[in-house]
């Protein structure tokens, strides 16, 4: 039987999570937490929450009970083409900017960072529209050495799977189009593989949001789609600062329903397309 999680052992295990990934759980959350960290009582060898904290506090981040304490906490909902307004935004006005320029020589590449892409859907997505639109002008072999998307996550259980490409038929119910089902997947025995040709245009990586991005580089676009709202007001400062440094001059940042740059940060500017809303970096 379940130890009942106390208020104390919920406020500290509360902080505990909020420092390792920050994900901040408002106090009607402890149901959440004793609900999803059961589990993991038994497999550490914790006879209480208590005990499991104590256990936890002290080890490294990158030890395996802190990772699955993450991931049992992490939300890993999402869908293929989610609002589907992003990918319409994708093809209709950012990828022929950007075609324009690289066929007039001012622009090389097109880096594309997925965070929080959970299961790989996102990334997949973003893939797949790309695609779409450089085989329909006939340029699908320079669309892959153009192209480049970095998917991270926290979770690594999720990145597992996303890095897999593999979908059973109720996940791939979930926002995928039929012409885009025959396109680009395979029918396996026990559902769906992604075709090679979406699968290399995307690397998996690990990585922590609350932590400093481990990259170099700079982006053209970044999806931090439905992750914010997880977040302290103080943590979405920061991060939307960090995105902002990461993007390229005028590249641009998508956000979840919802989620907004306004009253955190002044580095970006609002762009309207059709029912579209998403943010540019300022010059």
């Amino acid at each position: 039987m379940t130890p009942h999680l106390s208020d104390m052992e919920f406020r500290l295990l509360r902080d505990l999570i909020y420092e390792q990934c920050g994900i901040f759980l408002a106090e009607n959350k402890a149901y959440l937490v004793e609900n999803r960290l059961a589990g993991l009582l038994e497999q550490s060898g914790s006879s209480t929450f208590g005990e499991f904290y104590l256990k936890v506090k002290n080890l490294p981040h990158s030890d395996r009970l802190c990772t699955l304490m993450v991931d049992a906490i992490t939300t890993n909902e999402t869908s293929w083409f989610r609002d589907q307004y992003p990918y319409n935004v994708l093809r209709e006005k950012i990828l022929p900017e950007f075609d324009r320029q690289i066929a007039e020589g001012r622009k090389r590449r097109i880096d594309i960072w997925s965070a929080a892409c959970s299961t790989g859907q996102e990334p997949y997505s973003t893939a797949i529209t790309v695609l779409d639109f450089y085989t329909a002008s006939r340029k699908e072999t320079l669309c892959h050495n153009w192209v480049h998307i970095l998917a991270t996550d926290i979770s690594t259980s999720s990145l597992a799977r996303a890095n897999e490409g593999r979908y059973d038929s109720i996940a791939v119910s979930r926002g995928l189009e039929q012409k885009h089902l025959q396109r680009y997947f395979a029918q396996e025995a026990k559902g769906w593989k992604i075709d090679d040709r979406v699968k290399k245009m995307v690397s998996f990586r690990h990585d922590n949001l609350k932590l400093s991005v481990q990259t170099v580089q700079t982006f053209d676009i970044i999806f931090l789609r439905n992750v914010m709202i997880y977040f302290s007001e103080s943590l979405k400062r920061e991060l939307l600062t960090r995105m902002a440094k990461l993007l390229s001059p005028n590249g641009y940042l998508f956000l979840g329903t919802g989620e907004t740059t306004s009253g955190y940060t002044t580095l970006f500017e609002m762009v309207e397309f059709g029912k579209a809303i998403y943010y540019r970096k300022k010059p």
